[in-house]
């Protein structure tokens, strides 16, 4: 084990007891283990991780009801605007 794993290790062992309670309710919140979400913790910090989580939960909910644009949609408005500005190649 390298020494930045332990060091991250001496810190999830070193938690206090709110913020072991707030690392298992964010890995809830994220459908992960205490564990696989400590890594963004000890880099980014509680209130980042938690930020990032309610930004995806939001997101998520905002696409069940708004099905956003259809990609064959996309692609042909794309070969359109290239078919009128494009160059073609020499």
């Amino acid at each position: 084990m390298d020494l930045k794993s332990t060091k991250q290790l001496a810190a999830l062992a070193a938690l206090s007891d709110a913020d072991r309670t707030r690392l298992e309710r964010l890995a809830v919140m994220a459908k992960l283990s205490a564990d696989e979400l400590w890594l963004d913790v000890w880099r980014y910090g509680f209130d980042d991780v938690e930020e990032g989580i309610l930004a995806d939960m939001e997101a998520d909910q905002y696409f069940k009801s708004n099905a956003g644009i259809d990609n064959a949609e996309v692609m042909a408005d794309i070969k359109k605007v290239i078919a009128i500005h494009g160059k073609p190649r020499r």
